[in-house]
Order: structure tokens, then sequence, then C-alpha cells
């Protein structure tokens, strides 16, 4: 048996990561459809095989119930295992705004919002980045009595086997850790103490909820479900704010039909049942966010995003303050971390060469490709470069690529691919002429670092090409590298896009979050929690049935004062 080893953080900018996760992501949309597991999923548990009489009694017959929720998962170690430790606890103290202190409860049930595993799910990655964090934060026979149990809908980063590894872990009635999992299918629906009821949807790669999904929702709405219900909808991705953000957006068209229709506009036989919705949480941005029109009642409307299980963390400066789209009145209530904190982070970008080595690499292996090229088209390249100066320099280069079509093209290409990169998906405009003048300045930037390097005073020695080599990549990257930083704080500083490149460029492990709700007679408690370090220091032993993991857990506060939403 391997050792087990902690896992880093993602680097999205790592080019065989760029490639690999490109490509699942081309397959899976394009197969996607035509291996949609979610109909074998309702042909083979039929909903009258659910078990009803069960969910009635472990949860709706309570007097409350605590639900923890966890959402983006399965990243780097140090955050999931830091939120795993602290969702498994028993007990968890938290201090009330008054000063206060308050005991929260572990829940009866964990939900895993989406996105359980990152970049894919090949290769073993759910055991290696989610299931042993979770079993070793909760380990089986830890619970004796009461044992938790454990919910999860898909993301599309779980979507790239087509589900294959979701449905075997998370469907199959197995245990993780002391979590007993419960659900035959990647949605589900139960009820809950008082009149509630969870709902929570897979929309697979597409945002898209499947004809045999609405099927199983509307035989609960129909047959299950008493007038006046209140729901706390899941689901994986926040509509709301994509609506705001991203231009020919359209899943928030088929997220408000399915509530329009399936729940607060319901009707049996004509007659509306007037189905509530409590509240709705969703993750895929990797922090936390606090949408609402009131503080209390369920006209409210709170729309919850709660992505900080253990992925990187998506800034929050470039969040609306203000949802105009979805014509609700919605206002942006909290986020964690708040935009102060948020527009210091985006400044890491600065040292994008630092932190995004292996793509700075890249760049100076690009740097290296030309002066190659340049120099089988002219072997007088280097000597001559040494001996003028930059602007005679230019001449000769214009002479050289006018000469040599190959490099020309290479170079508009090299352009087109960085202009090509640009964000055009916000509603910024004029983007893409940043996108082409930053394709500009890295070409430039290639035959300006050829003509400095060739300055070295020991290019004629021995080991001067050597030198000028080295030099030649070495420089080229952390440059190149830079200006890739300073492309992408610009942009998302002055057009308010890249917001995933600019987030995930920084691979931060803090300011992580999770949510612990609370249902009682009186309502709906909401406790954002918050992490703002993630412990970095673990003691893990490998033994010959698993891994024990042991440190010291990290510091909590609330993000914003508990969100009671009263029931009426």
């Amino acid at each position: 048996m391997k050792p087990y080893k902690p896992s880093k953080m993602v680097n999205w900018f790592e080019p065989g990561m760029l490639f690999q996760t490109g490509l699942r992501s081309v397959v899976s949309a394009l197969f996607g459809n035509y291996a949609d597991r979610r109909e074998t999923e309702a042909a083979l548990s039929p909903l009258s095989d659910e078990g009803w009489e069960e969910y009635q009694k472990e949860y709706a017959g309570r007097q409350e119930i605590w639900i923890d929720y966890i959402c983006d998962t399965g990243d780097g170690f140090n955050p999931t295992f830091s939120v795993a430790s602290l969702a498994a606890q028993k007990d968890l103290k938290v201090h009330l705004p008054d000063d206060s202190e308050k005991i929260l409860p572990r829940g009866k049930l964990l939900l895993l919002g989406g996105d359980q595993v990152y970049p894919t799910p090949a290769g073993g990655l759910y055991k290696q980045k989610f299931s042993i964090p979770f079993q070793s934060a909760l380990p089986e026979n830890s619970v004796k009595d009461d044992i938790p149990h454990l919910y999860a809908i898909p993301g599309n980063h779980d979507w790239y086997d087509g589900l294959s590894g979701f449905l075997k872990l998370f469907c199959q009635q197995r245990m993780i850790g002391n979590w007993q999992t419960k659900q035959p299918r990647s949605y589900f629906a139960r009820p809950l103490p008082n009149n509630y009821w969870i709902w929570a949807t897979d929309i697979q790669l597409n945002e898209d909820i499947d004809k045999p999904q609405l099927d199983y929702f509307l035989e609960i709405a129909t047959n299950h479900m008493q007038p006046n219900s209140k729901v706390i909808l899941i689901t994986a991705e926040p509509a709301w704010i994509y609506k705001e953000l991203v231009k020919d957006d359209t899943s928030y068209d088929r997220f408000r039909f399915f509530i329009d229709f399936y729940i607060t506009g319901f009707k049996v036989n004509d007659v509306k049942r007037g189905y509530q919705i409590a509240t709705i949480i969703t993750g895929d941005l990797h922090h936390y966010s606090h949408y609402c029109t009131d503080d209390s009642g369920l006209e409210a409307n709170h729309y919850f995003g709660a992505g900080g299980g253990g992925a990187f963390l998506h800034l929050t400066h470039n969040l609306p303050q203000k949802l105009n789209k979805v014509k609700q009145n919605l206002k942006l209530h909290a986020t964690f971390p708040d935009r102060a904190q948020s527009y210091k982070l985006l400044t890491g970008n600065l040292l994008f060469f630092i932190k995004n080595r292996y793509f700075s690499a890249l760049l100076g292996g690009i740097y290296l490709l030309f002066f190659w090229l340049l120099r089988s088209s002219d072997s007088s390249t280097l000597s001559f470069s040494c001996q003028h100066s930059f602007a005679n320099f230019s001449i000769y280069l214009g002479n050289v690529l006018i000469n040599t079509p190959f490099l020309s093209v290479l170079s508009i290409s090299l352009i087109a691919g960085f202009w090509k990169f640009t964000d055009t998906t916000s509603y910024a405009r004029g983007v893409q002429w940043f996108g082409a003048l930053h394709g500009l300045l890295q070409c430039i930037s290639i035959y300006a670092m050829i003509w400095l390097m060739a300055q070295l005073p020991c290019l004629h020695t021995t080991f001067g090409i050597a030198a000028f080599l080295i030099m030649l990549v070495a420089a080229g990257g952390i440059w190149g590298g830079f200006i890739m930083g300073i492309y992408l704080f610009l942009s998302n500083i002055l057009f308010g896009n890249h917001i995933n490149e600019a987030s995930s460029s920084l691979a931060c492990e803090d300011y992580k979050c999770f949510l612990k709700l609370h249902i009682n007679q009186e309502g709906l408690t909401i406790y954002p929690i918050g992490i703002k370090k993630a412990t970095k220091k673990w003691s893990i032993v490998n033994y010959a049935n698993g891994v024990s993991i042991k440190g010291e857990l990290p510091e909590i506060h609330l993000i914003e004062k508990p969100v009671f939403i009263k029931s009426n």
C-alpha cells in the first residue's frame, strides 16, 4: 500500500492540466447528452423504492434537525480537510454578534452541493482528494448513535467521467467514514421537520433538468407534500449571478421555470398548492455570498452561495451589488472575503510568474523556440543583435519576418492565441482590443528579450551561447508570466472580466466556508461559518486499513449574523 500523500491545490495554469481539463470538458459536452446516466438512474430506482417511511421517521418526525452544507471540495488537502474536520465535530462553538456563545451540533444530514473533486474524477482522485479526507475527519464507528447521513449532487467536474465515479461513491448506500450515504440517484427530495423539504437537483453539464428528474419532483409535489410546504432548494450553480454577469446566459430562465412550475406555482387539478421557497443554496463560485430582499420571512428570497469547501478561492469584488436582471430586487447582503480583502488578494496576480511557474516555463520555452526559428532563418541573428542598437535590430527583424512566412504566421498566431484567450462572456465592452494588445505585447517582448540577452558581455566566451539560452528562457518565462499577471489584474479591475482566471491563478486555500442549517418550529436559521486560514500542518499516519490525520482545527467565525427565516 502506497503511503497517503496530501494533495496540493490544482495548478490550473499548468500546461498539462489545461490540456487535460479542456479535453475532458469537450468530450463531456459532446457525449454527455448521449450517455445521460440520469435516465438509467430513474429506471433502476423507482420512486416507490425510496423508503419514505424511513425518511419520515429519521427526518420529518423530529422536533428539529441540524444540517451541514459543504460545496466545491476535494481540491487541496489543507482546505478540504479543514472544512471536513469542522463539519465532523459533535459540537462547534461560535461567537454571536452580541458576544454570547452558541453550540452548533453536528448535522444529522451532510449535504454536498456539487464538484466533490478537482480537476476531474479520473485516476482515483475521488479516493485521494475526497474519501480519505472525509473518512479521516469522521472515522467509521466514531459515532455510535444517530449516525449522520450524507447526500450529494454533482457539479460539472463530477460529470467529466459521465457520472460513473459519483454514482459508485454516493449512490450505493456506502459508508464514507461514519457518514452513511442514502441516495439511489444524483438528485433527491427529502422531508424535514415542520413541513420543510429539501429539493436537490442535478443540472448536468448544460444547466438541464432532464424529463425523468422532472417527473420525480412532480411525483413528490403531487403525492408526498402538504399544502404550504417550504422548500430548501439546492442547485449546482448560482444562475441568478450568472444572469447578471454572463452574456447570453439562459440557465436562470430554466432555473426560474422549474421554481415557478414545480414549487411556487405548482397546481393539482388547477388548484394551487402554495409551496414556498424557504431559501436557495448553491456553490460553483468558491466563496460566500448572500443576496436577499429582506432580513426575515419567506418573502425575503434568500439566495446563498457557499462554495468554500476546499477549491481555490473566487474573489468577491466582481459580484454585482444588485441583481437587476432577475427582477426580484435582490441586493448583496454579505460576502466572504469582503470587497477590500478581495481587492487585496487580486494583487497576487502581479506574482503570477511565481505562483504559476509551469506556465511561465512554457512561455520561456516559446521564447527559445522563436529564437531558434529566427536563427534558422538567418545565422547572423545573434552577432547582429549584439552589435547594433534595438532600433537597427527592429529594422533587421522586419526584413527577416517579411522573408520568412512561417515565422510571420507563428508570430501572428501567438498574438491571436492571447487575443482568443480574452474573456468575452461578460457584459464588459472593449475587452477584445485589450486582449489583442496583450498578445502584441507578448510577441514584441520575445524579440526584445532576444536582443536584450544578446547584450550579455560573456556572449563570445566558451560558455556564452549556453548562458544566453539559459538567460533567455529564464528571463522570458519571468517577464512573460509577469505580463500575463498584469493582464489578468488590469482586465479584472478595469473591465470586471477573467473572474475565473484571475482567481484560479492565485490557488488560494484560505477564506473557506460552509453552512449550518437549523430547522425547528419557529423556522429556519442559517449559520454561515467562515475560515480565514486553513490549517497547514497535520500529523498523518498511514496504517493497514486507512489513514489517521490529526491537527489543530482552524479558527472559525460567523461571516454574518445568523440568518433567521421565519416559518409562515
